[in-house]
């Protein structure tokens, strides 16, 4: 399901008041109703459940790139101990087997013979465990730095229900009026070509569909369900690879000067890569691949069509 805000929507020009209403704890719960208007976090968790790309969070990336420097800090200072102890572990006599025998002999460590030992064992320890932090917390980041941006339309959407309905006041409301390029979605709509996103930002109207009372928390958004924008996106494929075979061959078959033919050759393969690279989600290869495929069937048919009609090619 795909959300769209209507357009004509001032949110400076409308205002929410909110209505508490005391609730005694000695009442027992059956005297209130089961169904009842949440207000502040419940309101505004209610709306973003009620669509899964509405599944939109900050991702705190100047907070997570702070934690990540202090570790990789600790990690080094750490280090910097370790290497003090190999420094004199190397600079100490070949004969002084007692105080080299735990930088050569693994198993000593399980018996420390001084407190050099013990602070060895105990830097090992340490960075043990911060190791595992640091890279268990890496792990996570780089995961979290792929998970897409929130798409300008699920913004607004956000944006306008917060500032129409106040639900979130102070700081819960500044990652999504403030800090928006730090949005990530967890469920982003599916097709990410160009063509689906046009549908979905500019033509969504088209293709609402009305839900339930329970389901619609806010008349001031278009649902509408991702089938149909698969299926429009489907038939203006099938309309427009139509149109460019057969547009081509009819072109090609009715012109018979030699040069208007190139033109016409340099014309329709041009379209065939734009349109290849906007309703598609191609890589750049698999576009100049399907393009110089294009444009060899064009070439085969021209160079088989060059006489025209009603010539003898052999005089």
């Amino acid at each position: 399901m795909a959300i769209l805000p209507q357009h004509g929507y001032n949110a400076q020009t409308l205002s929410y008041q909110h209505q508490a209403s005391p609730i005694s704890t000695a009442a027992p719960l059956a005297q209130y109703p089961v169904k009842f208007k949440p207000t502040g976090y419940a309101q505004f968790a209610d709306f973003i459940s009620s669509d899964k790309e509405l599944a939109v969070y900050c991702r705190f990336d100047r907070t997570a790139a702070r934690i990540l420097l202090v570790l990789q800090s600790r990690l080094l200072f750490k280090q910097q101990q370790l290497d003090l102890l190999d420094e004199e572990d190397a600079a100490a006599r070949k004969d002084d087997e007692k105080f080299l025998s735990s930088a050569t002999i693994c198993e000593e460590l399980r018996q420390p013979r001084s407190p050099r030992d013990e602070k060895r064992n105990q830097l090992y320890d340490e960075l043990k465990d911060a190791l595992k932090e640091y890279y268990e917390l890496l792990k996570v980041q780089s995961e979290v730095l792929k998970l897409p941006s929130s798409p300008d339309r699920v913004r607004k959407v956000l944006t306008k229900y917060l500032k129409h309905h106040e639900c979130l006041v102070g700081l819960g409301e500044k990652p999504y009026l403030e800090h928006q390029k730090e949005l990530v979605a967890l469920r982003p709509a599916k097709g990410e070509d160009r063509l689906s996103q046009f549908l979905r930002n500019h033509c969504g109207w088209l293709m609402k569909k009305d839900r339930g009372p329970d389901r619609q928390p806010w008349d001031r958004v278009f649902y509408f369900p991702e089938a149909r924008v698969a299926k429009a996106v489907g038939a203006l494929s099938v309309v427009m690879a139509g149109l460019l075979l057969v547009g081509a061959i009819i072109s090609l078959y009715f012109e018979t000067r030699p040069a208007p033919r190139l033109g016409l050759l340099t014309f329709w393969t041009i379209l065939f890569a734009f349109s290849v690279s906007v309703l598609s989600t191609a890589r750049r290869s698999e576009v100049f691949a399907a393009t110089a495929a294009y444009a060899a069937v064009l070439v085969v048919f021209v160079s088989g069509n060059l006489a025209t009609p009603g010539s003898n090619p052999g005089q």
